[in-house]
């Protein structure tokens, strides 16, 4: 969710090009409009283009945003004998400088289809249009870039760790209830212990679980029954599911860089999300089954 400055900051930009907008289309169809121009040349190949962007639905609701978080999303400018296979939305960042605003819209089968790369989510509504807003911050050789990234995810990483860990403890204190911590940051209950084997992370596991947002209490996914190969799911599953037996059940306090971190899932997950699971493992054995979608 943006803080009010945030909003403010997009609200004058766009309020200010208003009067200067331009209609453009990508080579592949996608339509987009420049709303304010900035200077200079567009990124070339193997430059970065840094920029923040807001990405709201048709009800007005965000999905996600870099404007309040004080870490701009970056695209590398690809080769020009690619831009053929590109989607619509790289091919319009070939044509942005520093300075310019562009916004394109979408419908949610598009989004998720053309630039996620991923089925739409069960809950989010396919009758809804997005909104992809964005202001170019600056365009970086790799070096630069590189350097700059890791500073500025070093100096984010321990700011938003500490305030996930304050926050767990915080909903901890309040529920009555006392977790064990590891190395990691993953706080977690163990519920009943078999002594029975444990997986491994080369395993393929097979479990209940619901998960919910700790700020809200929402539950956002649940299953009576999923199997999956653990080297594939998020860090605190990794972390957490190992500590179970066959039949063990344990409830996991996942802070956000252990989650979906700060870009989340776009209409599912927000950025810097704090997730609570319930978990119970059902089973587990050596390989995942591709086409059954099961353990073997």
């Amino acid at each position: 969710m943006m803080n009010k400055s945030a909003y403010a900051v997009i609200g004058i930009f766009l309020l200010a090009s208003a009067c200067n907008q331009d209609e453009r289309e990508t080579p592949n169809g996608m339509k987009y409009t420049i709303l304010s121009s900035g200077e200079g040349d567009p990124a070339q190949k193997d430059e970065w283009l840094v920029f923040d962007y807001e990405l709201k639905d048709s009800k007005d609701s965000v999905w996600g945003e870099t404007f309040s978080e004080g870490i701009p999303a970056a695209t590398k400018i690809g080769d020009s004998t690619q831009l053929a296979n590109e989607d619509g939305m790289t091919q319009m960042f070939r044509t942005l400088r520093v300075g310019d605003s562009a916004k394109t819209k979408m419908s949610v089968n598009e989004f998720f289809g053309k630039l996620v790369g991923a089925p739409v989510p069960p809950h989010v509504d396919t009758a809804l249009s997005v909104t992809y807003t964005l202001k170019v911050q600056d365009i970086m050789a790799e070096e630069e870039f590189r350097k700059a990234r890791e500073e500025q995810f070093k100096q984010r990483e321990a700011r938003v760790f500490s305030d996930d860990t304050e926050e767990i403890n915080q909903y901890l204190s309040e529920n009555n209830a006392t977790a064990l911590r590891d190395t990691s940051g993953l706080q977690y209950i163990i519920h009943s212990n078999s002594g029975g084997e444990k997986p491994s992370e080369d395993n393929c596991v097979v479990v209940k679980y619901t998960g919910k947002f700790m700020a809200t209490g929402e539950i956002f996914d649940q299953a009576e029954s999923i199997s999956f190969p653990l080297s594939g799911v998020i860090p605190g599953w990794r972390f957490g599911i190992p500590l179970l037996g066959k039949g063990d059940s344990g409830t996991f306090y996942i802070p956000s860089k252990l989650a979906y971190g700060p870009q989340g899932y776009p209409g599912a997950i927000p950025p810097d999300a704090v997730l609570i699971f319930n978990v119970t493992l059902l089973d587990f054995k050596d390989d995942f089954d591709q086409a059954t979608r099961s353990c073997k």
